[in-house]
């Protein structure tokens, strides 16, 4: 895209070519290179997974497109409309009433917190008992009612202590429903929290947001929806790290034992994209009205990048997957669930071949394992799986319930995640929307 602008800019004739799914970024690039407006042409998404022929056709079906834009035989390309410029300019701004002395007392507050040990490394926003409590009056609780316990640390998470957590990690009083929905499941079935919590493999809680909250309250589901730049995603997440900590009490080097740790015990948020899935949603799968919105949770270790941009079969795409799910390094914790985040591409690539959601689990679990040779080599057999063939393939999960398989990402690549687990426990609970919110 750059390339023809600058081509362009310096009198040579050009035209740059990019797939539906770019249209946002060439027209930001555009405005970068100082052409606001400049006009590409476009061709459907994907390119990379077609064969020679199919590329032919999608370079005839733009070529009246291209002539246009060159201006070629008195054809006329109209110009692509100017888009707003992105926000943030790096100039500086003023906010009424801001002065140097109350900069300096919210410093105060924050180092404050800081010392006290209630934050998780990065700077938290002061919770006030007049916040917390209208918080507690928004969801229509008490704010001493007890919703989590973790019964060997005699430690309990009330909804007041969710709610503080909440303020900290920066939510708005509108996310607080989904964090103390994210909490009751993680805890209901036992009514306790694990000691997963503690364990020396790090484990990290995933939340994944379902239903019409997610565009409400501006959960991202597309583009970076493992990185940053959304509210809702890094402050519900980062909720529940706060929670952990200052709940629960568990701090790295003293209840919290990780070897090594994750990123993601910062945040772990994430919402699916319904609208680019063509399965029905996870909350849905899992009981859930499509019209109501819900959270499940699961332990996660961390986030496995899985590409294939090349391929047009089903089966390559699955198991590429499921080799990167069966990688060695993962055996030696245990045959846990994973969550599998099949992005836009590959989800659509699957079912436009007649493959439905639980035909693509059960092939995924079917080729998730290793053989027990393999295993044998690299030390990681276990008494009881020692004997036998070493041709004999062993499962990692024990059926292809062990495996969530959502669908979240961009549609601009065939990339997918695995997200894996020391555990093959998913929680899932409605989000209790207050009256009139």
């Amino acid at each position: 895209m750059a390339d023809g602008i600058i081509f362009e800019k310096l009198g040579v004739p050009a035209v740059s070519i990019v797939t539906d799914a770019f249209t946002k970024s060439g027209d930001a690039m555009a405005r970068r290179q100082g052409m606001p407006g400049y006009r590409f042409a476009m061709v459907p998404h994907p390119m990379s997974s077609l064969t020679p022929d199919e590329c032919k056709l999608r370079a005839r079906d733009v070529l009246d497109e291209v002539t246009a834009i060159l201006g070629l035989g008195g054809a006329v390309a109209a110009p692509r409309p100017a888009a707003a410029p992105a926000q943030g300019n790096g100039a500086a701004v003023l906010i009424e009433d801001l002065t140097s002395e109350r900069i300096r007392d919210l410093e105060r507050v924050v180092e404050y917190y800081y010392e006290q040990g209630w934050t998780d490394g990065l700077p938290v926003v002061p919770a006030t008992e007049e916040r917390v409590s209208a918080w507690a009056d928004y969801v229509g609780r008490d704010p001493k009612e007890v919703i989590a316990t973790v019964s060997h640390l005699e430690r309990a998470c009330t909804i007041e202590l969710a709610a503080a957590a909440a303020i900290m990690a920066g939510c708005q009083k509108e996310h607080f429903p989904v964090v103390l929905a994210a909490v009751e499941a993680f805890t209901a079935p036992r009514g306790y929290a694990t000691g997963l919590l503690q364990s020396t493999t790090g484990q990290a809680q995933l939340v994944i947001v379902n239903g019409p909250i997610r565009e409400k309250l501006g959960f991202n589901s597309r583009g970076n929806v493992f990185g940053s730049g959304f509210r809702a995603n890094a402050s519900v997440g980062r909720a529940m790290r706060l929670i952990a900590i200052n709940a629960f009490g568990l701090r790295p080097h003293e209840f919290d034992q990780s070897t090594q740790g994750t990123p993601a015990k910062y945040s772990f948020c994430i919402a699916e994209n319904e609208e680019e899935s063509p399965w029905e949603p996870l909350h849905v799968e899992r009981g859930f009205a499509r019209e109501r919105s819900a959270v499940t949770v699961h332990f996660a270790r961390s986030t496995l990048h899985v590409e294939n941009r090349v391929s047009n079969q089903p089966e390559q795409v699955l198991l590429t997957i499921a080799d990167s799910m069966s990688y060695a390094g993962a055996w030696g914790g245990g045959r846990g669930g994973y969550t599998v985040v099949v992005g836009p591409e590959h989800a659509q690539l699957l079912a436009s071949r007649g493959w439905t959601k639980q035909a693509a689990k059960a092939f995924l679990w079917e080729s998730w394992g290793r053989r027990r040779g393999e295993l044998r080599r690299f030390g990681l057999i276990q008494p009881e799986t020692g004997e036998g063939s070493d041709e004999e393939f062993l499962h990692s999960g024990q059926s292809p319930d062990s495996l969530l398989l959502i669908v979240a990402g961009a549609r601009n690549a065939g990339v997918s995640t695995v997200i894996t687990s020391l555990s093959a426990e998913f929680f899932s609970k409605e989000i209790a929307v207050p009256v009139g919110a």
